[in-house]
C-alpha cells in the first residue's frame, strides 16, 4: 500500500483513504483495517471479499472531489440485496472516509506511514462526525525483504503483495532491479550485498528471503542478516549448498540458529517457479499466523 500511495504523491494525485472504524457480527475486515482508492476507481487493500469494494470506489470520488470527510455504515445483516448481491454476512462495518490531496499535504495517512515505520502498530485519533472520538489501532503491514532479484521472484513479489505484505527486493544487478521496478507493488533497491547491513534498516522488516542464486551474494546476505534482529530467515536452495555457506560463514552461522529455515518453503508439492513461491508464501504464512498468536 505504501507504494501505491508514494506513487500518487509523486505524481500529486488526490486519493481517498478508507479505514475501518468499527464492527459487529461477522465481517471480513475488522477496525484498523484500511484501503485507498484514487479518483479512477484504482484501490489498493480491500474490506471485504469484493462486495463492497465497488460502491466505495463510487462513493470516494464525492470524497475526493469535495474533500470532505465521510462516515457511514455498512448493515451486512441478513439475506437482503445489497448492490445487486445477497450478502448475508450477518455483520456491519463503521466505515471513515477521508481525503488525501496535496491541499492536506496527503494526512493523517502520511504521518500514519512515518509512525509505522518504527513501530508494528500505530493509535489513530479519528472524529467520528458525531463530536466523538474513536481511538483504532492500526497494525503495520508485515514487511519481507527478497534478497534477490532473479525471475523467479517475481511469483513470491505477487502472491506477498496479494496477501497485503509490504515487499522490499534488493539485488546488486542493476538490470534485474530496472526490471523488478516495473511492479508498483515492490520496493526495488539495487546495492551491493555488503552494504545491506548499513544502507537498509533491517529491525523494520519481520522477514528475509535470501534467493539470489550466488553463492558469494548469498553468504554476504546472511553475514548481514545474522546481525539482524529478524526471526525469519528463509534460504533458497538444497540443503548441501546451506551447508556449504554456514561453513563458511564460520561463527556468523551460530548467530542464525533458530532464524535460519533452509531449504525454505513448505512443502506442498509442484515444480518451477510459481510453485515454489507458494510453497515459501505458505512457510512465511504459517510463520506469521504462529507469532501472531503466540
Amino acid at each position: 500500500m505504501a507504494q501505491f500511495f508514494w506513487k500518487h504523491v509523486s505524481e500529486e494525485r488526490p486519493l481517498a483513504m478508507i479505514t475501518v472504524l468499527s464492527t459487529s457480527g461477522s465481517t471480513y475486515s475488522k477496525a484498523g483495517s484500511q484501503m485507498l482508492v484514487n479518483n479512477s476507481g484504482d484501490f489498493h487493500g480491500m474490506l471485504s471479499g469484493g462486495c463492497l469494494e465497488g460502491d466505495l470506489a463510487e462513493r470516494s470520488k464525492k470524497v475526493i472531489e469535495e474533500g470532505v470527510s465521510e462516515v457511514f455504515t455498512y448493515n451486512l445483516f441478513g439475506d437482503d440485496e445489497i448492490f445487486g448481491l445477497g450478502v448475508g454476512c450477518e455483520g456491519s462495518m463503521n466505515i471513515l472516509m477521508q481525503p488525501l490531496n496535496s491541499e492536506n499535504n496527503y494526512q493523517p495517512f502520511r504521518k500514519l506511514l512515518d509512525t509505522l515505520e518504527s513501530s508494528s502498530e500505530a493509535k489513530a485519533l479519528t472524529n467520528n462526525m458525531s463530536l466523538q472520538f474513536d481511538s483504532i489501532c492500526i497494525k503495520a503491514p508485515i514487511r519481507i525483504l527478497i534478497l534477490g532479484a532473479g525471475l523467479d521472484a517475481d511469483p513470491l513479489v505477487s502472491i506477498a503483495s496479494l496477501l497485503g505484505w509490504d515487499v522490499s527486493v534488493s539485488d546488486h544487478r542493476p538490470s534485474f532491479i530496472e526490471r523488478m521496478k516495473k511492479n508498483v507493488d515492490v520496493n526495488a533497491i539495487c546495492m551491493p550485498c555488503q552494504r545491506i547491513s548499513t544502507e537498509l534498516n533491517l529491525s523494520r522488516f519481520n522477514a528475509a528471503v535470501v534467493m539470489s542464486h550466488n553463492l558469494e551474494a548469498d553468504r554476504s546476505y546472511l553475514s548481514a542478516l545474522s546481525k539482524s534482529s529478524i526471526k525469519f530467515i528463509g534460504l533458497l536452495g538444497p540443503l548441501h549448498r546451506r551447508e556449504r555457506i554456514l561453513k563458511d560463514l564460520k561463527f556468523e552461522a551460530q548467530a542464525l540458529d533458530g532464524r535460519l529455515r533452509g531449504p525454505v518453503g513448505k512443502k506442498i508439492g509442484g515444480r518451477g517457479p510459481a510453485a515454489i513461491a507458494l510453497e515459501i508464501a505458505a512457510e512465511l504464512q504459517s510463520y506469521f499466523h504462529k507469532s501472531k498468536h503466540n
